[in-house]
């Protein structure tokens, strides 16, 4: 098991239907002192609503509702980090930046420039990792969204990592031996 001097915040991000889950899932597995988290922790209870099917056709939320949920995640985040003393890897499926690429999503709606501001205030991953599949994948295995709305997402996602520190882009393509190997590197070189 690794001894580690700090936790180390991984977050796997993608469209849906990019594999996130399963990568998040496999990390989590493989890293013994690790814990997997879906978008947010949980502070005092494992939200146990039933999933919504196609949120991206919801009604947006209200600009207040929107607001309280983003200050409840940050909430959720700072509580969380500041309360665990346990030093791990925390690999999170989906991150709390999500909500500005896929809003629908979330159905907020807040402006982007509102809600960039709140997000300088959530703790940052020490790596994000982005998965980024061929269109066909991606619609092979989700057919909710129209391919203007992938397309549009992918974008925005790789813009919003440009500005990241600590980001692997990953093709899915590539032998899954190469992609264990190239993201195994990456975790380890961020407890050198």
């Amino acid at each position: 098991m690794i001894k580690l001097k700090k936790n180390i915040i991984i977050s796997v991000m993608g469209v849906d239907g990019s594999g996130k889950t399963t990568l998040a899932k496999k990390l989590h597995k493989k890293f013994k002192n690790s814990k997997y988290l879906h978008l947010k922790p949980y502070i005092l209870y494992q939200d146990r609503r039933t999933i919504i099917k196609n949120p991206h056709f919801q009604k947006k939320s209200s600009s207040f509702l929107s607001l309280l949920r983003l200050l409840s995640w940050l909430i959720s985040y700072k509580v969380f980090f500041n309360q665990n003393k346990k030093k791990q890897f925390y690999f999170f499926d989906r991150y709390a930046h999500d909500v500005l690429i896929d809003s629908l999503r979330y159905r907020h709606n807040l402006s982007k420039s509102l809600t960039k501001f709140i997000l300088n205030f959530f703790p940052n991953p020490d790596l994000w990792i982005f998965l980024n599949p061929p269109l066909k994948i991606i619609k092979s295995r989700k057919l909710e969204l129209s391919d203007n709305e992938f397309k549009r997402q992918i974008e925005d996602y790789k813009k919003f990592f440009i500005k990241q520190k600590n980001v692997l882009m990953l093709d899915i393509n590539i032998p899954k031996t190469k992609l264990t190997k190239k993201i195994t590197k990456s975790i380890t070189n961020l407890i050198k």
